[in-house]
């Protein structure tokens, strides 16, 4: 018989359309002037009881609704149905947390009531089905304070589910455009520096690697639109062939073992952005001459080995390893990473 929301009909008022009844009995029965001034003034006293008090929590709450029962107790004798007083008084008390007070609440209401009615010595069809209906406006409110909660934990729960999302979709995206903006720039880097050699003893090798620069720039505008879009991460097969190319550039040689077309297109997306990471680190830091690219597919899963004959030894893993770990956590998989004199070695595994 209460509500939570801001707009007044969600609230205790339009639940006082039920106090009229106090007063059926009346038509039947004339009460007295003692019986009316007793009647109005529990009505005064219970008003503000119940509107305010509805609105309340904890132990002002229970104050108001011993109120509003105190006001039925009281009107008792004056022969109207004072059990609407207690009925609204369990509404009230079904609004306490945790349900379980509540409902001792609701019981001890509805036990008053019969104690004061058997003492009255009142008829049982006069007062039973206003204690029955105690119990059950009581259980009423318990039952829907309960779907609220559940409610407005709902809510809180897909509002938390929004911002993860949010979260996981931005780290996403600064992933791949570390990996695709690293292995953009540090192409155009290579490319560039071997335009200025040869452009005083090679003019049309030079042209050459400078139209090769701006198909790198405009391949890697495509890869940043499609890394915003979520659609970043080719075939390995592909980024192996991307790889190769990079690498020479780099002048690093490269041995490919293993085919990486067999690799499934799933968890070839993934290792591809991988690939490409592992490539752009290894021309950028490694100061290597060989690398090898080694791919294993059996039973659904594969493996993607990356190694070179670097300067290896101890580092300090960056954004690019941690994006690596992240995209390969998402989809089940694992990376290890060993670095030592004799060169580096990334491993990345995916399960079927």
């Amino acid at each position: 018989m209460t509500g939570r929301g801001e707009n007044w009909w969600d609230g205790p008022l339009p639940w006082l359309a039920y106090l009229p009844f106090f007063a059926l009995p009346w038509f039947w029965v004339r009460p007295g002037t003692i019986d009316l001034l007793i009647g109005a003034a529990g009505t005064a006293v219970f008003l503000p009881a119940y509107i305010i008090g509805s609105r309340w929590k904890g132990l002002r709450l229970v104050a108001a609704a011993m109120v509003v029962l105190a006001v039925g107790l009281a009107v008792a004798r004056t022969g109207g149905a004072w059990t609407v007083f207690p009925i609204y008084s369990a509404a009230m008390l079904g609004q306490l947390k945790p349900p379980r007070h509540a409902i001792l609440a609701i019981i001890s209401v509805t036990l008053a009531a019969t104690v004061a009615a058997l003492l009255l010595a009142q008829p049982l069809l006069f007062w039973l089905p206003g204690t029955l209906l105690i119990l059950l406006t009581g259980g009423a409110t318990v039952s829907r304070e309960a779907f609220y909660d559940r409610t407005v934990a709902l809510l809180a729960t897909q509002e938390e589910v929004r911002r993860l999302a949010g979260t996981a979709e931005r780290e996403r995206i600064a992933r791949d455009l570390h990996d695709v903006v690293g292995r953009t720039l540090t192409l155009i880097a290579l490319k560039s520096d071997l335009a200025v050699r040869l452009v005083t003893r090679d003019a049309a090798a030079a042209e050459a690697e400078m139209r090769a620069v701006a198909d790198v720039a405009r391949a890697g505008l495509s890869d940043v639109r499609a890394a915003l879009d979520g659609q970043a991460g080719g075939s390995l097969a592909q980024e192996a062939k991307a790889s190769s190319v990079a690498l020479e550039a780099a002048g690093v040689a490269l041995r490919v073992l293993g085919d990486p077309a067999e690799v499934p297109p799933d968890a070839g997306a993934v290792l591809a952005m991988t690939l490409r990471e592992a490539v752009t680190n290894v021309i950028r830091h490694a100061a290597a001459t060989t690398c090898t690219i080694e791919v294993v597919s059996a039973d659904g899963g594969a493996q993607l080995t990356v190694a070179d004959n670097g300067r290896g030894g101890s580092f300090r893993e960056g954004n690019g390893l941690t994006g690596m770990r992240q995209r390969l956590a998402a989809a089940g998989g694992t990376l290890s990473v060993r670095s030592d004199r004799g060169g580096t070695q990334l491993v990345a595994g995916l399960p079927a």
